[in-house]
């Protein structure tokens, strides 16, 4: 492929993806090097993610660019007319962890495993960008896949650090043995990724697009594809496990913490009303840790998850 900027539409020959065409951009550098392979619109509320590629898209410069940009701006293309949150309509399930996938399953399943086994089956590494659904709020934080694999995992943990995140969550290895994220089914092949959250409520917001987007420019200088990147502004906070906390009745919670916040043991994180005020149940920090996302509707039914918690242990 010559170098400049090709649109296309690609097409999966898995029986659940018949019929369906992703639009895609492929930036083809004037030099050879490596291949960056970057989805957002996974969650298709995630906005920020979207809009960073699209930003992405326009900043790179084929005559200075080494090797090739590989980009799908909305992989949930089902989610698109009703604004599904977290699922894919066709089937109820969550692309996010359907990962690696199967070629004969559902939508989700199939789309998956195509991304991991077609379209970037030879990607140096895969970014998948996400970030605050509908009634999400979620800190500027990564997710790195741990292996066992000391050499694997530290080059993992350099990837996230190219974007400026306040906290980083390398999660356990036993998560590779069940579906779960593009991280971690990248991982599974013993590929690099990088898995980035940042962004709230379905809204397009400059702080969240430039992490995003800034972080994509620096993971391109670090594999050798561009001649410089912005600076980062503070180091992360590394978290080894990543907590769902469940809300413990039905009822109208309001939030006394906020992402990205440290919080102790014990620390007061929501309280439960019902609809007369009274109080019902009280949400409460299981260990020292950080806020990486909170639920931002109000109402939240019994045992749906409510906030996210890194801790060290």
């Amino acid at each position: 492929m010559e170098a400049g900027l090709h649109k296309s539409e690609l097409t999966f020959n898995y029986p659940a993806l018949a019929g369906w065409r992703w639009p895609a951009v492929e930036i083809v550098g004037q030099r050879p090097g490596p291949r960056l392979a970057v989805i957002a619109g996974v969650h298709v509320n995630e906005t920020s993610s979207i809009e960073a590629v699209i930003r992405l898209q326009r900043a790179l410069d084929p005559a200075k660019l080494k090797g090739r940009v590989s980009i799908i701006p909305i992989v949930n293309l089902p989610a698109v007319p009703l604004r599904s949150q977290y699922v894919c309509p066709l089937d109820g399930k969550n692309i996010n962890f359907s990962f690696p996938g199967r070629p004969d399953g559902s939508f989700s399943e199939a789309i998956a495993y195509a991304l991991l086994n077609d379209w970037a089956h030879d990607a140096d590494c895969f970014a998948d960008l996400h970030g605050g659904d509908l009634c999400e709020q979620v800190s500027h934080f990564m997710v790195v896949q741990r292996t066992g694999d000391e050499a694997f995992d530290r080059r993992s943990l350099e990837i996230a650090q190219c974007f400026d995140a306040e906290i980083i969550a390398a999660i356990d290895p036993f998560h590779m043995d069940q579906p779960a994220r593009s991280v971690t089914g990248r991982a599974k092949r013993g590929q690099h990724a990088a898995f980035a959250e940042a962004g709230r409520i379905g809204l397009i917001e400059e702080a969240n697009v430039a992490y995003h987007f800034e972080g994509l420019l620096r993971l391109l200088h670090n594999l050798g594809m561009t001649d410089s990147a912005p600076a980062k502004k503070r180091e992360p906070v590394i978290i080894t496990r990543y907590h769902w906390i469940p809300a413990p009745v039905d009822g109208f919670y309001r939030y006394h913490v906020e992402p990205g916040q440290k919080v102790a043991k014990g620390t007061l994180m929501a309280t439960a009303e019902n609809t007369y005020g009274e109080t019902i149940a009280k949400v409460t920090s299981p260990e020292d840790g950080h806020v990486l996302w909170r639920i931002t509707h109000a109402l939240s039914p019994k045992d749906s998850f409510i906030i996210g918690l890194g801790t060290k242990s």
